[in-house]
């Protein structure tokens, strides 16, 4: 899976060696048979001949319009807080996406416990049930089944879609996009040639663009972004480091100069990386795993003794990962880095947005 991926980007990157281009050429041509069945899509739910459906609550959407790692979900469960913490009762939607269950409604979270395991519905919508309090979380491929089942049984008033971009049968209320500060489309083509899950002017539908992962230098807004759509900068910044065995909390602090070694299953594992360095950690051993991978005693084998080889005197790792990593022993001690999303611009404009479309429904 790694290899591939990791053959993907060299293939699609815009700096790909000249030995990529027959490559490219063939993904490039691919891509338009993509384009022409996204359009027979998108033209099909427009005119009906696929319906779109209504359900008795608002529903809130967050996704992106291209492949993975804008941050979804951490900015999935800021909202469900702002709408628990104003006496509404929001419910949050997945796909539970690396789950084996194949249940057409699966309860992560009733609100209080969590119920299920990352294996049956996915490491995301685990970790949300563990992160947050007093919001149902559940998952399964239709979201106007799973939805009515958080209404009816839950009482929810707001449905949240985790990745619901392009879930075009479920009308919603808001739509809020991510896109990452650095390159907002990827490399601007189409799937396989790219990382685009749609065509670029297809963000005209969002209500609200969200920059995720800014940082100090210069983003690159791109163009063929609507001007006229309200646009939000965030970050995901470190809050704590909690301690996975024992759920001890631990200052940030404790990385300041601390020899440590890392890893993750993430899309973009780099802001991970970049997040530790920021913290003035001393990373002696960092590995990226391919997103969502599940973890084997031989990946707990080696990374104990690279670790212990490169001297370092714990590991880190991400919540997403901790959740799978539960109850296996390790000889260095295993934290996870929690990490909260703060709003560099644009903040009233995102809670004006989101309070109006909980409340009243913006569309």
């Amino acid at each position: 899976m790694k290899i591939v991926s990791e053959l993907f980007y060299k293939i699609v990157s815009p700096e790909r060696k000249w030995y990529w281009f027959p490559a490219f050429a063939i993904l490039k041509l691919v891509s338009l048979f993509y384009l022409l069945g996204y359009r027979f899509r998108r033209r099909a739910y427009k005119s009906g001949v696929f319906p779109r459906r209504s359900l008795d609550g608002r529903v809130i959407s967050v996704g992106n319009l291209t492949l993975g790692g804008t941050g979804k979900t951490s900015v999935v469960m800021m909202i469900a807080e702002m709408l628990r913490d104003d006496g509404l009762k929001p419910a949050i939607l997945s796909r539970g996406y690396g789950g084996k269950s194949k249940a057409a409604v699966n309860v992560v979270c009733d609100g209080k416990r969590t119920l299920l395991a990352a294996e049956q519905v996915g490491d995301e919508a685990v970790m949300m049930a563990e992160k947050l309090k007093g919001v149902p979380i559940l998952t399964g491929a239709n979201r106007c089944r799973t939805g009515k089942y958080a209404l009816e049984n839950f009482g929810a008033d707001t449905l949240i879609l985790d990745d619901g971009f392009q879930h075009l049968a479920l009308n919603r209320d808001l739509d809020i996009l991510l896109v990452d500060y650095s390159a907002p489309l990827g490399n601007g083509n189409l799937f396989p040639a790219g990382e685009l899950r749609e065509p670029p002017e297809e963000a005209g539908r969002a209500d609200i663009i969200c920059f995720t992962r800014c940082s100090q230098k210069p983003g690159n807004f791109d163009p063929r972004i609507p001007s006229s759509v309200p646009k939000i900068k965030m970050r995901q910044r470190l809050s704590c480091i909690i301690r996975v065995d024992d759920d001890e909390v631990l200052s940030a602090a404790v990385l300041k100069n601390a020899p440590v070694a890392a890893f993750c299953g993430l899309a973009k594992p780099e802001s991970f990386r970049q997040m530790l360095l920021d913290a003035q950690a001393q990373l002696k051993f960092f590995r990226a795993f391919p997103d969502h991978h599940p973890y084997t005693s031989r990946d707990v084998e080696e990374l104990q003794t690279r670790a212990a080889q490169e001297g370092a005197r714990f590991l880190l790792v991400t919540e997403k990962d901790a959740v799978k990593l539960k109850g296996i022993k390790f000889s260095l001690p295993l934290l996870k880095v929690v990490t909260e999303i703060e709003i560099l611009e644009g903040r009233d404009a995102f809670t004006k947005r989101i309070t109006a479309a909980a409340s009243h429904g913006s569309k």
